[in-house]
């Protein structure tokens, strides 16, 4: 647990005439001088996001994210130059709206710098040595950047252009700072910090040039499907939009026209329609910059993605707008760095007006630091290669939280959690970020927009349309029991762990039929991304056979025996109504009768849920058992990665079939380590090419190289 924290001095501030404005960006600005011997440490908590720079240079990106009413504190360790003097700027970004990413909370920055036990400078209405103004370069009202995240970044620069990022500004026009009362509770950040070191692209270049349409982008906008990018920006109607990049992007026409080289300082000049990409060599996750000078003033897009469609970049392939947009004044010159993280492998520099020359193209990292189990030494080089993209998508997905993915949500979802956590062990050797993500989990006393006792499906969020997964509730019960047993939790949280577990347990017996099976579960059901999705309704049997293992799982939690009672009675009944024709099908309905009525449908995943939560084994239907081994599907809706070829991987290797859980490992991935050095939310490249839960096929791959080494 995390230990209890507070700030000496400090109190949580924000300009009292922004309060409650959304998508608002505003500078802290603070000098401090110490003795060429004093070693000074920041200590920072934000919402809902910060960066910090200090004499010009960036330091570091924040805060670790947490529940409803509490905030983690960061320490970053201070530099000085040679006179000792500090110059500090922290940037908090205000975005006022929900999101799948963080808590919708009232925005703020809480920050001291200390040496020893020297206060040198601290946030305050009043004194502190803090001074903040509005960022008016950064344009508020745009579009969102997708469903589940916030808005996204468009920028107006003038002649001064990011100067008062330098030593030696003051602010022009200081802001009234107010004390932010909203009740909080502080919590140690109890976590790594980042890596934040830069990358630089391939060599090679490519170039080409656009033309823009208005009848295009009308037409894009009527007939291109984005069901997860939404038309209107949260409170701004879309006319009020100051700058649509959506449309600026969709009304796009791009034509290759040649190569150029990306390699060293020398910039690249492109007038109005020109256009240059480069190649970072594999998927990355952090914030791209580009140093970008305009003497006679200029309109850029910085527009990426994890892969080439055509050739091109598609900019919402991934339902989101992956995009920046730039206006620089006659004279501006900026070394701009996005503030958000994005996740991509190519990055595009277009020049829509006027001229511009675009130098010192790069990404700044912003993943996991923590020192990873190096693969094994006798691995071969496919298995090798797949073993290194699931540790780059672990590192670009396990940061503060277990997210599902770096690019469209950065999301804490449950169950991706628990394969994202098992990697965590394996690699790290240790699970602070498993313990951060359930402790987010378990502080608040109950979920605002949902039902009492059920718990978000990712977390720290807010649930938009008061959506849950009832599924995902079931997969933290798993989890908790299974990080308890074999991972590492703090003793002082059990009374926490059993008011979240009674409280779930409470929820879902009132879903409970006359068989003891959950029946007409609200909200999202979800099995996973395949067919067997279609059939969830009304009485499910892969989420009854995820329930009988998460009553045994409360059951070993709560110490109370009787609930493993009560689940051998749920797994009777799925038994009894489930196993036809030597394979368990998906689902019952209820006729107008009242009758309950077994459905033929029949996925390939409900016979892993079957095996893997304790429904049947290799040894009470070996020919169904058999029949998987062979890969003989027939009848059966086929499973995707997500969580079904994982599932199936994962018994394989527990019952000696290591030869065909190989074959089948590298099958599916291996064309995704070539192709970006990561590992895909699906089997195929139609949504991120880049996601958490993955990471765990690097404990599948070293669990297959031990048993190949048990063998000789």
């Amino acid at each position: 647990m995390s230990h209890p924290a507070s700030f000496t001095q400090a109190l949580p501030v924000w300009p009292a005439a922004l309060a409650g404005t959304m998508n608002c960006w505003v500078s802290f600005h603070a000098t401090v001088e110490l003795t060429r011997a004093a070693r000074a440490t920041l200590r920072i908590a934000a919402a809902q996001a910060y960066r910090v720079w200090v004499n010009g240079r960036f330091l570091g990106r924040g805060p670790a994210r947490t529940a409803h009413g509490f905030a983690r504190i960061d320490a970053w360790p201070l530099p000085a130059d040679r006179r000792g003097r500090l110059e500090l700027v922290i940037e908090v970004m205000g975005y006022g709206v929900p999101t799948f990413c963080s808590t919708c909370e009232p925005p703020f920055l809480c920050a001291e710098v200390a040496a020893g036990r020297r206060v040198l400078a601290w946030t305050a209405p009043r004194a502190g040595g803090f001074a903040a103004e509005r960022r008016v370069e950064r344009v508020q009202k745009v579009e969102r950047y997708s469903y589940q995240r916030a808005f996204l970044e468009a920028y107006r620069f003038g002649a001064e252009g990011l100067a008062w990022l330098q030593p030696g500004y003051g602010p022009r026009r200081p802001l009234a700072l107010r004390r932010v009362t909203h009740r909080r509770a502080w919590l140690e950040r109890g976590l790594a910090l980042p890596d934040v070191s830069v990358v630089t692209p391939r060599p090679a270049a490519v170039r080409g040039r656009a033309t823009f349409s208005a009848a295009r982008a009308g037409r894009y906008r009527r007939h291109r499907h984005i069901h997860e990018v939404p038309k209107v920006s949260a409170g701004y109607p879309l006319r009020r939009v100051e700058w649509s990049l959506y449309r600026e992007l969709a009304g796009l026409k791009l034509a290759t026209t040649g190569r150029a080289s990306a390699r060293g300082a020398a910039p690249a000049a492109l007038g109005a329609g020109e256009w240059l990409r480069v190649d970072f060599g594999r998927v990355l996750s952090g914030f791209p910059a580009a140093r970008l000078a305009a003497p006679g003033g200029a309109r850029v897009l910085l527009v990426f993605e994890e892969i080439l469609v055509g050739g091109q970049i598609v900019f919402d392939r991934s339902s989101c707008v992956n995009a920046i947009g730039l206006e620089l004044a006659p004279g501006a010159s900026v070394d701009f760095e996005a503030f958000e993280p994005y996740t991509l492998q190519h990055l595009q520099v277009i020049v829509v007006a006027g001229a511009a020359e675009v130098g010192a193209i790069r990404l700044r990292n912003f993943i996991n630091a923590e020192q990873v189990r190096p693969a094994p030494a006798a691995l071969p080089a496919a298995m090798a290669r797949v073993r290194a993209a699931a540790v780059a998508s672990f590192r670009q997905n396990a940061l503060d939280l277990f997210m599902d993915c770096p690019s469209r949500e950065r999301a804490g979802w449950l169950c991706d959690s628990l394969f994202t956590a098992r990697a965590e062990w394996h690699l790290c050797g240790d699970n602070p970020i498993e313990r951060a993500y359930l402790e987010n989990y378990l502080r608040p006393a109950r979920f605002r927009d949902l039902p009492r006792g059920m718990v978000p499906m990712c977390y720290p969020a807010e649930a938009l349309q008061r959506q849950f997964i009832p599924n995902w509730a079931m997969f933290l019960v798993l989890q908790l029991d299974e990080a308890s047993r074999r991972r590492r939790l703090p003793a002082a949280w059990r009374p926490l762990v059993a008011r979240r577990v009674r409280g779930l347990l409470g929820y879902f017996r009132r879903f409970e039929n006359e068989r003891g099976l959950l029946e007409r579960l609200e909200s999202w059901v979800f099995v996973e991304w395949s067919k067997a999705n279609a059939f969830v309704q009304d009485v499910n049997f892969p989420s009854n056979m995820l329930y009988a293992a998460t009553l045994r799982a409360a059951a070993r939690l709560l110490g109370e025996p009787g609930l493993a009672t009560r689940a051998g009675r749920v797994e009777a009944a799925i038994r009894d109504l489930a196993w036809r024709d030597g394979r368990f099908v998906d689902h019952a309905v209820r006729d107008r009768r009242g009758r309950l009525v077994v459905q033929a449908d029949a996925s390939e995943v409900c016979q892993y849920y079957a095996f893997a939560y304790g429904l049947t084994t290799p040894e009470r239907d070996p020919a169904l058992w058999r029949r998987l081994v062979r890969g003989e599907y027939r009848g059966l809706h086929p499973a995707n990665a997500f969580i079904g070829k994982l599932l199936r991987l994962e018994l394989l290797i527990a019952h000696g079939e290591p030869a065909a859980a190989q074959r089948e490992l590298m099958a599916s991935f291996a064309p995704m380590a070539r192709r970006t050095g990561t590992l895909w939310e699906h089997l195929n490249d139609s949504a991120s090419c880049n996601h958490g839960f993955t990471s765990y096929v690097a404990v599948l791959i070293d669990r297959l190289h031990r048993a190949a080494r048990a063998r000789r």
